[in-house]
């Protein structure tokens, strides 16, 4: 006869197994872990290398292989280990290349090879070598910005020979490791990218401007002293800045033409100079809001002969614009002149 307690301990033996293989599991999972995260980085390794291979089998399809290309192709984890051998229609490229996998940790598993890409003519293979061959090279200097201008100028006019300007826009050639577009400008019938290009030394970019026209199909490239590269947003900044100062002026020729009709009769009370400085602005709606007008005094001066006035202006819509104007009403002629004077009276009414 069984005894009561019996079934008890067998299903708490029971348990107790079923613990012990899922602990002796999860240890065997992550002693093994390493292994299986560098086998994956390993893969993709080789992915990277095998990607690098189709780039620059695509970039060579038609006969020409351009030094831009090969920075695009063999992205090199250290651009000082990529070395380009050139001999004839003979390309050797020799890069370090690295491969990630998960890891227990932040930062992942990795691994690195070195890697040999020969291109002949359109035929590309690829080696792996030993990493002393990698290291071994000579110290990564980037090309003379000429030769690199040269290669940009070929780019932009294979993409203008296929899409056009829209084209030549987006081309894959600014997304080489050394060029670097500062600004772009379209106009009709013309691009024009301001772009800096890697110093052979290391040192400062130096800086180029790339024109493509649709008539004539043609692509230019011309060095540009350093303040060059920021001469569209200069442009753009004188433009905004000439349509801010233009609001401005026409809110401040308004109250000019309410001031010259007041002083018609020889005088300027500060009553009728009240009423023409307070010369309403619309609201959201385009609805005259008396609580915010256009011009608000800073200081007044008056003589015989003269009153002047020096007012914060504002445009007459809801734009967030402010300038100072100094407003000289003449009583002996029955005139009113108005002069900008930037934005000193600003301050003056905090």
């Amino acid at each position: 006869m069984a005894r009561r307690g019996g079934c008890v301990l067998n299903g708490c033996l029971t348990v107790l197994v079923i613990a012990l293989v899922l602990v002796l599991g999860v240890m065997v999972w992550i002693m093994t872990a390493p292994g299986r995260y560098e086998d994956q980085a390993q893969d993709n390794l080789e992915s990277s290398a095998d990607g690098a291979k189709d780039r620059l089998t695509q970039a060579a399809a038609d006969g020409t292989l351009l030094g831009t290309e090969i920075d695009r192709a063999v992205r090199s984890m250290n651009k000082r280990m990529s070395y380009v051998r050139r001999e004839g229609q003979q390309v050797t490229v020799t890069a370090e290349l690295m491969g990630l996998g998960p890891g227990m940790f932040a930062g992942g598993t990795q691994v690195t090879g070195c890697y040999r890409f020969e291109v002949d003519g359109r035929s590309v293979s690829v080696d792996e070598v030993s990493r002393e061959t990698c290291r071994d090279l000579p110290v990564y200097r980037f090309r003379k910005p000429a030769e690199v201008a040269a290669d940009v100028v070929v780019e932009l006019r294979s993409a203008l020979d296929r899409g056009g300007l829209t084209e030549v826009q987006g081309a894959q050639v600014w997304e080489t490791v050394g060029v670097e577009v500062e600004d772009q400008e379209v106009a009709v019938g013309r691009l024009t990218a301001l772009v800096w290009l890697s110093a052979e030394d290391g040192g400062d970019e130096v800086c180029y401007e790339f024109r493509a026209t649709e008539k004539p199909r043609n692509v230019t490239a011309d060095r540009l002293k350093t303040d060059g590269c920021h001469r569209i947003q200069r442009e753009q900044d004188a433009r905004a800045a000439a349509d801010r100062a233009a609001q401005l002026d026409a809110s401040a020729e308004a109250v000019e033409r309410r001031l010259d009709g007041a002083v018609s009769d020889g005088a300027l009370t500060d009553a009728e100079l009240k009423r023409a400085l307070a010369l309403p602005r619309t609201d959201s709606m385009g609805q005259p809001d008396a609580d915010d007008p256009v011009a608000v005094p800073v200081g007044t001066e008056r003589s015989r002969t003269e009153v002047t006035v020096v007012a914060e202006v504002r445009p007459l819509d809801q734009a967030w614009l402010e300038g100072c104007y100094e407003f000289r009403a003449d009583l002996r002629k029955q005139s009113v002149t108005r002069r900008a004077t930037g934005t000193e009276c600003l301050y003056q009414n905090q």
